[in-house]
């Protein structure tokens, strides 16, 4: 029986490569999608040494252009025509108000977009495996955000960092994964998000953090910690099976009152079905 295949993005680094290992450790093999292919192609290697060719392929994309993400889905799909797994772990955290060039707050579009394009315009292939889990990498501060404004996200009128643009696209990224459970669904796909909590990693570490966190760097977590927590996520048995769930201290966590009504969900994930498919 062939070996099931699952795709990393944001895979060299931090929580990434952990993950990346975890998953080859299983004997799983391994796409990897970064944005520099030379970085990516240096993991792979490491990885192949490690657990026996665990990487068949590595990609390069540019997540927060929506061209280039369809040119990356097109190559993955026309090489690899089922995957068993998509782990969206690449993110953003920056220090300042960022767009990308499609006018979309650079979170955003980084951290909620992105994902939703790499699950809708890959899912032919998550389809075939017959049993595909998808897990997108959170946060547990993005339970925070009780509400979410549709300007806010796209366009804020001020910039906070961490507890601003970046929490808000974290909720963002867990209300679209529990409208898309019962979709997915019907081709046997399971989806979740994952709260791998605080760790050592280049984003924690970036001014993108309040200062606080800074100062307090050398005592978090070793980034395999989180690494394990998003595994774990992917266990399809664990959770009851349970699609559209946001997990984080091994729980399923609520979504605050105002983010959990169908219709709010579905209107949230229309709007950024449309804003996703704007090509500059």
């Amino acid at each position: 029986m062939p070996a099931k295949l699952a795709i990393v993005t944001g895979a060299y680094g931090g929580l990434g490569s952990e993950l990346c290992r975890k998953i080859a450790a299983g004997g799983v093999r391994l796409i990897l999608i970064d944005r520099d292919l030379r970085k990516s192609q240096a993991f792979a290697a490491t990885l192949n040494r490690a657990f026996h060719d665990a990487v068949i392929d590595t990609f390069a994309a540019d997540l927060s252009d929506h061209s280039d993400i369809k040119r990356l889905t097109t190559e993955v799909l026309a090489r690899h025509p089922k995957i068993d797994f998509l782990f969206n772990n690449a993110g953003v955290l920056t220090e300042t108000l960022q767009f990308s060039s499609h006018g979309n707050e650079l979170h955003f579009e980084v951290n909620t977009l992105a994902p939703l394009q790499l699950i809708d315009q890959l899912r032919p292939a998550l389809q075939a495996a017959n049993g595909a889990m998808i897990v997108s990498t959170s946060a547990g501060l993005s339970m925070g955000a009780k509400t979410l404004d549709w300007n806010e996200l796209v366009k804020p009128a001020t910039f906070k960092k961490l507890y601003g643009s970046y929490v808000n696209s974290k909720q963002a990224l867990n209300v679209i994964t529990a409208a898309l459970a019962d979709e997915l669904g019907q081709d046997a796909i399971t989806i979740r998000t994952a709260d791998p909590g605080p760790n050592k990693t280049r984003l924690t570490k970036g001014r993108g953090t309040p200062l606080w966190m800074r100062l307090f760097y050398e005592f978090l977590p070793t980034p395999d910690k989180g690494a394990q927590k998003i595994f774990d996520a992917s266990v399809a048995t664990g959770w009851g099976g349970a699609s559209g769930i946001f997990v984080s201290n091994k729980k399923a966590q609520t979504l605050p009152t105002a983010l959990a009504a169908k219709a709010f969900q579905d209107e949230l994930l229309r709007k950024c079905r449309e804003r996703a498919a704007m090509v500059t």
